[in-house]
């Protein structure tokens, strides 16, 4: 599938993988392999922070209006077009490994988010969310009765 070599297989006792990954690297360095690729979805580190939750996406070079963010009950989703550039006319890709197009990233967050209480900023190439929990959600302390 990736060129793996046949010589190898037929005597897999002298195949090493490690091998073959330094191969295929190799290769690829030089553009003679083109392993496939996710979707351009951004990269997404997500953690608590008191009661809600603290959310960074690398989106470079987006503008605030090209992002679209929904949530519905523990569900989030962060949409948008990353625009594709390239070389023109008799001009050809070295190298190519940022991802262009549409993308929609989908997250299950660990409790319901307040939605009108999420604020989101947009600053050099770094979306930051701010996630409180719902007050539904939220943990209550029960009072227990004496009898």
């Amino acid at each position: 599938m990736y060129g793996i070599r046949h010589s190898s297989l037929r005597n897999p006792s002298s195949w090493s993988p490690f091998e073959e990954f330094e191969r295929l690297h190799a290769r690829r360095e030089r553009g003679g392999v083109s392993f496939p690729s996710g979707p351009p979805a951004p990269t997404i580190h997500i953690w608590t922070e008191g009661d809600g939750l603290r959310l960074a996406a690398l989106v470079p070079g987006m503008k605030p209006e090209e992002l679209e963010i929904t949530i519905q009950s523990e569900a989030l989703t962060i949409r948008g077009t990353r625009p594709s550039s390239g070389p023109e006319g008799d001009e050809r890709w070295l190298r190519h490994e940022r991802g262009t197009g549409a993308f929609a990233h989908s997250l299950l967050l660990p409790f319901a988010i307040d939605a009108d209480g999420v604020k989101a900023r947009l600053a050099n190439g770094v979306l930051e969310m701010e996630l409180p929990r719902s007050a539904a959600e939220a943990p209550r302390r029960i009072a227990v009765q004496d009898s």
